[in-house]
């Protein structure tokens, strides 16, 4: 069973829209909203950000097929035109030693797998 309590307060609406309107400029700026993309690939790692993590060890912008660390925020991977599963999968992969041989630090996903990803290919 799950239980949850919220403390809701009432606020000025135009003060709730101006908040969500700075919210998505700030999203469209730092996000690469424009582009179909995987989302946030990689939790941040204690005291860490992982698209940091990922554009210091030179990931930022490398692609496989149409599949593509982004070049705005690394921690987003793009579709370019026709990237398949595979290729999204080849590049997490890639990030994921790129960052553990550079930095010892194993990036965790947030987004789950589905399938039978060993036979890929």
């Amino acid at each position: 069973m799950t239980h949850a309590e919220f403390l809701l307060h009432t606020d000025d609406p135009q003060a709730i829209q101006q908040r969500i309107a700075e919210a998505k400029r700030r999203r469209a700026v730092r996000q690469p909203v424009g582009k179909p993309n995987a989302g946030s690939i990689f939790r941040n790692p204690e005291g860490q950000a992982a698209g940091r993590l990922i554009e210091s060890v030179g990931m930022k912008g490398r692609r496989i097929g149409d599949a593509m660390v982004s070049e705005q925020h690394a921690n987003f991977i793009v579709n370019m035109g026709r990237a398949t599963a595979h290729d999204v999968k080849l590049l997490i992969d890639e990030i994921v030693d790129a960052v553990w041989q550079q930095k010892a630090v194993r990036l965790v996903s947030e987004i789950k797998l589905v399938g039978d990803w060993e036979a890929s290919g």
